[in-house]
């Protein structure tokens, strides 16, 4: 993985599982929550370089294919 692959990668923890996937991709439906994800926000952890949701994991997985 290259430094632009690392930059451009987003890590989103929802319910214990991890989901990886791009910057681009979640920028494809404006306007939601995840299209506008900032290191400022509450529920992104620094140290694990994650963002986490309290949601379930299995229905998450949907959403992200929706946005794919």
């Amino acid at each position: 993985m290259n430094l632009m692959d690392s930059e451009n990668r987003v890590v989103l923890n929802v319910g214990g599982i991890r989901h990886e996937t791009y910057k681009a991709t979640l920028k494809k439906i404006p306007a939601t929550r995840l299209s506008r994800l900032t290191e400022a926000l509450a529920n992104y952890d620094p140290i694990l370089n994650e963002y986490f949701f309290d949601r379930h994991p299995g229905v998450f997985a949907q959403v992200l294919n929706y946005y794919r």
